[in-house]
């Protein structure tokens, strides 16, 4: 009796074990078959996106706002290098075009005033020769006046028909008259004088015309045009110094405009960052990988699953495709897929956490 109870117990604990043998070996057929059949599915699968619930702080969120605004603010120095380059520019341009200016009238006002001078020392030679020739008239008309009256004073004195007084009297008015003749003499030295010191101011007025701008050294010049010259060679100094200036000012505006529209073409991709598009538009997207992108378009229904293949149902939309390219990882496989983010419109929130939606219709039909 002992023994068929023993009999009988074994024989159930061997079935029993069998039974769970065969129920794990199930078991791990079926989950072998699952993995082999999803791992297959992506293989082969080219309908499928991963939706990202993105937030304002999520680090890649953080870390393109702090490079926004590190590239904003370095760019803004750079433009506010150029408004002051801009304005030195403007300030140089003043410059040469004030000495320019003052250049001209210079050239202008030395021609004028030659002339003019030229015209006053026509007319002191002119009235030179008048003074000359009435000088000697005068000289000549005074020497005979004077010898005759010396002569019949001198002789009525000696005949003592003329008084001791009225001798001397006529002696005074002679030697007034030579005086008279001596002023005409200081005259006509004045008179040569400064027609003189015209004509070596015209002189040298023409030399400084003749020799502006060379290095040699013209005949006639004067201490004082030779200051007027230093003037104008100060002015032709500044404006060849602003000039230059100028021109390495305009070298520097065009790097700067050159640094800043790099600046702004790398901030224009920033922004261009589908990531910083959905914060600031406040969108939902979709991941969807380069080889998915024919089933993505825009109206493409969008499925969710229980069990990534099976019991599905329709959540949402695809809408248009951002701009920009993002990599992500791929949520079963274990690497990194490079793609593009998609808007969707979804009709079910809570489906924007799972890990993978499918485009068009349900991968298995279920």
């Amino acid at each position: 009796m002992n023994q068929r109870v023993a009999n009988r117990v074994n024989s159930i604990a061997v079935s029993a074990y069998k039974f769970i043998g065969s129920l794990l070996l199930a078991l791990i057929m079926l989950g072998l078959v699952s993995f082999l059949s999803v791992q297959g599915f992506f293989l082969v699968s080219r309908s499928w996106v991963t939706p990202t619930v993105i937030s304002p702080t999520d680090p890649q969120i953080l870390t393109l706002n702090t490079q926004v605004a590190a590239q904003t603010s370095a760019r803004d120095h750079v433009l506010s290098d150029r408004r002051s380059v801009e304005n030195r520019i403007s300030d140089a341009e003043r410059t040469v075009a004030a000495e320019r200016a003052f250049q001209q009238r210079f050239l202008v006002a030395l021609r004028g005033e030659r002339d003019a001078r030229d015209r006053v020392a026509q007319r002191l030679s002119l009235l030179r020769r008048e003074y000359n020739n009435a000088r000697a008239e005068i000289l000549q008309s005074n020497r005979a006046f004077a010898g005759l009256a010396r002569t019949r004073t001198d002789a009525l004195y000696d005949a003592r028909l003329m008084e001791q007084e009225e001798k001397l009297t006529i002696n005074h008015h002679l030697a007034q008259l030579a005086q008279s003749n001596l002023s005409l003499a200081q005259s006509s030295a004045d008179l040569e004088t400064r027609l003189d010191s015209l004509q070596r101011e015209i002189a040298g007025l023409s030399a400084v015309q003749s020799g502006m701008g060379k290095n040699e050294t013209p005949q006639g010049m004067t201490s004082d045009v030779l200051l007027l010259e230093r003037e104008y060679t100060h002015s032709v100094l500044e404006q060849a110094r602003a000039e230059a200036t100028l021109k390495s000012l305009q070298t520097d505006l065009a790097a700067l405009d050159e640094v800043a529209l790099r600046y702004d073409t790398l901030i224009a991709s920033l922004r261009a960052s589908p990531y910083l598009k959905a914060i600031e538009r406040d969108l939902t997207v979709a991941f969807v990988p380069y080889e998915n992108i024919p089933n993505a378009e825009q109206g493409t229904p969008l499925y969710s699953c229980a069990a990534k293949v099976i019991w599905c149902h329709e959540v949402g939309v695809i809408g248009r495709v951002l701009e920009g390219e993002v990599s992500l990882k791929h949520p079963i496989r274990q690497y990194m897929l490079r793609g593009v983010m998609v808007e969707v419109q979804l009709t079910d929130a809570p489906s924007a956490r799972e890990d993978l939606l499918h485009l068009g219709r349900p991968p298995l039909l279920l």
